[in-house]
């Protein structure tokens, strides 16, 4: 352990003002030996380290003077070194280490008064410590009432035939456009091909009244050759009609029908599941008479 010597010193430190750590004073010491030597001159080191300003350097020479001497003494000069770099660098951690030193060097002496050390001069220094401490975690607490916690909004629930409904709906309206559309096509390709019809009659009558010949042949007239042309024109363009008119009826029409059917059944087949669903939410409640009085029967 350290020189018996170095506990008188540091007592007398803890009654002066402020910080002093006192020079190592040379004196004869239980049991000799190099690690009593290396603590000391480490003692010495942190010393001249904390005169001259450099804290953590004199931190580390402390703190391994105190684990070869095992001297509770030097946890005084590791608390105050600790406080000394915390004024000059404002770090928690540091403060939080001076105060542990303090505290240990405080616990120590207590219980081995003779140490020869006052624990109740190093108490205030705890106390402003721990004031510091308590202003630095009230600070880092937020202002202010806490944020409500959020609640969680069940969701509701879902009607299951919404979407059959709409898609039904969907589905007659579209399907209605079509048939209707099918309808306005056929019509007037069906007028169109009955004009042509009665073009084409009135085409072979002049045919009949001027005698032409229903195939051609040499030394007709041209008159002849070109009515012949003109039904044949005629009838390729009604029957071109004609064919248009059964395609806008059958196909497209057959189309729109089809459509408004399928949208009618998914209509029908959604209104059904969400009266289902409506009913199942709806308390249902039946009074019957009894030879003992009433019965209440029901569904909520």
């Amino acid at each position: 352990m350290l020189r018996s010597s170095l506990h008188f010193a540091l007592v007398a430190a803890l009654s002066s003002a402020g910080l002093t750590i006192p020079a190592l004073t040379p004196a004869p010491v239980h049991a000799a030996g190099p690690a009593a030597v290396d603590a000391d001159q480490l003692y010495e080191e942190g010393r001249k380290d904390f005169n001259s300003g450099f804290f953590k350097s004199a931190i580390e020479k402390f703190e391994a003077a105190h684990r070869k001497s095992k001297d509770p003494l030097i946890l005084y000069n590791i608390g105050q070194t600790y406080k000394k770099l915390y004024d000059e660098e404002p770090k928690v951690e540091f403060l939080k280490k001076a105060r542990g030193a303090l505290r240990d060097y405080v616990t120590a002496i207590e219980k081995d008064p003779g140490l020869g050390a006052d624990p109740d001069e190093v108490k205030p220094v705890l106390e402003k410590i721990d004031a510091e401490l308590a202003r630095l975690e009230a600070a880092e607490t937020p202002e202010g009432p806490a944020a409500p916690p959020v609640t969680e909004v069940p969701e509701a629930p879902v009607d299951p035939g919404k979407k059959l409904r709409l898609a039904g709906i969907g589905m007659m309206g579209g399907g209605g456009a079509v048939f209707v559309l099918g309808g306005i096509l056929g019509g007037v390709f069906a007028a169109r091909g009955g004009r042509l019809s009665d073009n084409l009659d009135g085409l072979y009558a002049q045919q009949t009244a001027m005698n032409c010949p229903a195939s051609p042949i040499e030394g007709e007239s041209a008159s002849c050759t070109t009515l012949r042309s003109e039904v044949t024109t005629t009838r390729a363009d009604g029957l071109k009609s004609n064919n248009l008119a059964v395609v806008s009826f059958g196909v497209v029409g057959g189309l729109g029908a089809l459509l408004l059917i399928g949208g009618i059944v998914s209509y029908s087949l959604g209104k059904k599941r969400s009266d289902e669903w409506a009913a199942s939410k709806t308390a249902r409640m039946r009074v019957s008479p009894t030879f003992g009085g009433l019965t209440l029967e029901g569904r909520f």
